[in-house]
């Protein structure tokens, strides 16, 4: 009945060229739009359509290397073609991997809505498969939910507003998000996102900080990849930091990798955008609200979600209402969050409180067609929301835009389904996993690493420098000449302690305050904008990185070692690798990705190892050496420490020398 009466039955229009314009149809025989120049919003394809008018070899031709699939099996049976009894699509998804086109499936309700989580996964997916060429996605008519796809996308590439996402999709996709809860999942997407890309709580002044392990459960969330599989227990931040120190201490230099230009997107989405208006979602929520032909309203009265879309001036942090719930849990207890996962519902997200704005303007006709009405103006619209120009002015690029290339042992299958894998496998592979990680970050100095998968590094013979440099002592230099101006013209052990003494905070240079005001650029810049974590990587200061690094562990709501983890630690010091074990792997694994840090940057000398040590241990304990029982935890988790540093440093000098 309605396949029939929505969209013809047999004779539906969605599955017939014929009805559709050489406008209508990017790629001919299907009613499809080009949303970005690498996202293809399309109608479901059929074997018949595929083969009539060469549907693969079209995609082969403009570079469409995936295929998203967002329908259930057996789903609009009564629609267009038959389906296939094997897949039961309209199609074969192996007739797509044969020709080398990945395929993914995820079943997602007609005319509904996903989880923010599930959207989540979806969009990584997304960013993944950007990253080997163009993407193709349907659903039935790929309006409804392939619009909501692209617009969650969009939000999490581009940092725009969920509005803006809205009206940019409908701009290139005409009538795609079709029901009011489809728009309110977009909204609600955006708002999710919010607290999961807060990195420096300190820097919003409405964010709340979380522990260790509560950032590690958000960072989970938006890792994907290689990542996601590398970086399960240590903060991305202290990673990177500790990367790049040693590429600085090896004279390594970063190759940046090509990006795709990003810019002439980002122009194409303000000037669609300004040339649109925003309030007719708001009304178009209204309107479907009394009437729910088709779609399934998350929220149960227009009174509940209209305050919640109809402010967008961020002023203050408040909880979804109990009806929201269903959708995200607010960031009070993020630690629930694990637990609410495990039980298939949604995590938390946190809306925004923002004043009305009970202006509306007049309707006017554009194209035969109802325009959006202005209840912003066009600059609030626009302002503010497009992340790819850095402070300083540099221009930087979203990772959802990013082409990184991953190591070739990260292999793709060629197809997906959600709810194909279960949670077992993963619980027998968690031990080998955890070997894995450990391995990763145990950074060996003489061989380069691309965790990140964003950067490729190549090394230089910082050995082969010219006789008369070799002389060059780091105190002497530092008398005369700026440290940044100078690392490439150190000495290989010259530079390595001065990273060490970055990490001890040992600034014997001039400029304090130009390196603070920098850090907390750096600490703005990775809250607000996607490229950051790129352009970070350019940062040739040490002292500038370290500081960097200990402002985030510092700032954490628990200190990184409780007491309680500390008296567990001097409990089982008599064994000091195993000690450090018994702390949660968060823990355990951010601390020793920092020590083996230290280890690689080889024999430091003592005085500057001692200060480094009490650097650490201020900020993984939050107590100084002079307060009360200062003294006495210094004393256990210093000697624990350098012990640690000692069997590592023994461990790695036997590696080497078994390499040779």
């Amino acid at each position: 009945m309605q396949c029939s009466m929505a969209c013809g039955g047999r004779a539906c229009k969605y599955e017939n060229p014929a009805r559709w314009s050489d406008q209508e149809q990017a790629v001919k025989g299907l009613y499809s739009s080009w949303v970005t120049d690498n996202i293809l919003a399309m109608s479901r394809p059929s074997t018949e359509l595929i083969e009539k008018y060469n549907i693969i070899e079209q995609f082969q031709r403009c570079g469409v290397k995936t295929v998203i699939n967002l329908q259930r099996p057996g789903e609009h049976a009564s629609c267009g073609n038959p389906l296939e009894q094997e897949s039961g699509f309209t199609y074969l998804p192996e007739a797509f991997m044969e020709a080398g086109i990945y395929f993914y499936n995820f079943g997602w309700k007609d005319y509904g809505v996903a989880s923010l989580t599930t959207i989540l996964d979806m969009v990584k997916v997304m960013t993944f498969a950007l990253q080997e060429g163009r993407v193709a996605i349907h659903c039935h008519a790929g309006l409804g939910r392939t619009g909501v796809l692209i617009a969650c996308y969009l939000v999490f590439a581009t940092r725009m507003t969920a509005d803006q996402a809205i009206l940019f999709v409908r701009a290139k996709r005409p009538n795609a998000i079709q029901t009011r809860g489809q728009l309110l999942c977009v909204r609600e997407f955006s708002q999710f996102l919010i607290p999961l890309r807060n990195v420096f709580a300190t820097c919003e002044p409405k964010a709340h900080a979380v522990t260790l392990s509560q950032y590690l459960i958000r960072q989970r969330h938006l890792l994907h990849g290689y990542e996601s599989r590398h970086l399960k227990h240590v903060p991305k931040l202290i990673h990177l930091v500790c990367k790049l120190l040693l590429d600085l201490a090896e004279n390594r230099h970063v190759i940046q990798e090509e990006h795709l230009d990003i810019q002439s997107l980002s122009a194409e989405i303000e000037e669609t955008v300004s040339q649109l208006a925003s309030t007719q979602l708001d009304k178009e929520l209204t309107r479907q609200d009394s009437s729910t032909s088709g779609s399934n309203p998350l929220h149960p009265g227009e009174h509940e979600c209209d305050p919640l879309w109809k402010r967008r001036n961020v002023d203050c942090l408040q909880p979804l209402n109990q009806a929201k719930k269903r959708l995200s849990y607010s960031d009070s207890d993020l630690r629930r969050a694990v637990f609410v996962a495990e039980q298939g519902e949604t995590p938390w997200s946190v809306p925004v409180k923002v004043p009305f704005n009970n202006k509306t303007a007049p309707q006017t006709n554009v194209n035969n067609a109802q325009s959006l009405q202005v209840e912003l103006t066009q600059e609030l619209l626009v302002r503010s929301t497009f992340t790819f120009s850095s402070l300083d002015g540099k221009g930087g690029c979203s990772s959802g835009f990013h082409k990184s290339r991953y190591p070739k042992e990260i292999q793709r299958s060629k197809t997906f389904s959600s709810g194909l894998s279960g949670d077992k496998k993963e619980e027998k592979q968690e031990v080998e996993e955890d070997e894995e990680e450990l391995k990763a970050l145990n950074y060996n100095c003489g061989r380069s690493t691309n965790l990140c998968g964003k950067s490729m590094w190549s090394s230089e013979d910082s050995d082969s420098s010219k006789a008369e440099k070799e002389f060059c002592n780091i105190k002497d230099i530092s008398e005369t000449i700026p440290h940044i101006v100078v690392q490439s013209e150190l000495t290989l052990e010259a530079r390595r302690t001065l990273a060490a003494k970055a990490l001890a905070d040992l600034n014997e240079f001039a400029g304090a305050e130009e390196i603070e005001r920098k850090v907390e650029m750096w600490k703005k810049e990775l809250n607000s904008q996607n490229g950051t974590w790129d352009r970070i990587c350019g940062e040739k200061d040490p002292f500038i990185l370290s500081s960097l690094m200990w402002s985030w562990i510092e700032q954490l709501k628990e200190p990184l070692l409780t007491k309680s983890d500390v008296d567990a630690l001097a409990k089982n010091s008599t064994d000091p690798q195993e000690a450090l074990k018994i702390l949660e792997k968060g823990k355990y694994h951010t601390i020793l990705c920092i020590l083996n840090c230290v280890v690689c940057l080889q024999t430091i000398p003592a005085d500057v190892e001692d200060h480094l040590l009490n650097r650490a241990i201020k900020a993984f304990t939050k107590m100084s050496s002079d307060s009360e029982g200062g003294s006495n935890v210094y004393s256990i988790l210093k000697n624990i420490f350098k012990e640690i540093l000692e069997h590592q440093r023994q461990y790695s000098k036997e590696e080497t020398e078994c390499s040779c």
